[in-house]
């Protein structure tokens, strides 16, 4: 596990690529949801604007990660001649409306399936903590200083509510992100599978449990280490609340950060489960 860890790295430089499309759609989504915010004023235009924008991710995941895997089988290939590089590129812009052709039907549902989870999760997390320490007024604010971990904000947040409330809070919080690493981990091989076996999503997330299981103790290893490393991703962040001019350097590391994890899924998913 240790040499695939190193050896990622190498893998990721050579697909650095696919973190061009990916910046692309986040500026596209970040600008559409600035617009439906100030756009959006009755349910119907809400519902509208969240089927929309979870369709463009539905959209976008599929074909990013159908590229993913098509770039890291190019990337084990040498090319003598620049224009065999050109061809190559080419190829790999071409993959993207083949990918959502082929991925986006699965891919759609398994966003939504977790949509509905992780709201489900929420909900019922929510409810518990209610009835240990009763009701609980979580305004934006609140919600805002315990995302962004900066605790001045939050101090200045909670100065008002009391102490019960205020451990309650603080409980939802650590519960909550317990929750969310649960379905983190058994849905870790979920999105590889899909892609590399173009299964449905339910076979899909069978299927990959089965592989979970199969590749213990090494699949706790994988996720711990991405754990580790997206808690570090985090506190990179933080960065930019105490320095505005790191922002950019920050969203540097993001997004290699991002194309480095899937790169990994994929490597790992590759090594254990296809190769042989």
């Amino acid at each position: 596990m240790l040499k695939l860890f190193k050896d990622n790295l190498k893998t990721t430089n050579d697909c650095i690529i696919l973190a061009t499309p990916l910046i692309i759609f986040v500026s596209i989504l970040w600008f559409y949801i600035q617009y439906a915010i100030n756009a959006v004023d009755n349910n119907v235009k809400i519902m509208l604007s969240i089927v929309t924008a979870t369709v463009m991710f539905a959209g976008f995941l599929s074909a990013w990660l159908y590229m993913v895997k098509k770039t890291m089988e190019l990337s084990k290939k040498t090319f003598i001649f620049d224009i065999d590089r050109i061809k190559s590129l080419w190829y790999l812009t071409s993959t993207l409306p083949k990918g959502i052709g082929r991925l986006f039907i699965p891919i759609l549902i398994s966003t939504i399936l977790s949509i509905i989870i992780i709201i489900g999760i929420y909900y019922m997390v929510s409810n518990w903590i209610e009835l240990q320490f009763g009701t609980l007024q979580l305004n934006p604010d609140i919600l805002y200083a315990l995302l962004a971990g900066n605790k001045d904000y939050l101090l200045e947040a909670t100065e008002s509510l009391s102490i019960n409330d205020i451990s309650a809070i603080y409980l939802l919080y650590i519960v909550l992100n317990f929750c969310t690493a649960l379905f983190a981990f058994f849905t870790l091989l979920w999105i590889p599978e899909i892609v590399y076996n173009q299964r449905n999503a339910f076979k899909a997330l069978i299927s990959s449990y089965k592989k979970m299981i199969i590749g213990m103790p090494e699949t706790i290893l994988l996720f711990f280490y991405i754990l580790m490393l997206t808690l570090f991703m985090k506190y990179i962040c933080l960065l930019t609340l105490i320095n505005n001019y790191l922002y950019f350097l920050v969203l540097i590391i993001f997004y290699y950060y991002i194309v480095y994890i899937v790169v990994l899924l994929f490597s790992y998913y590759e090594r254990n489960f296809t190769e042989n």
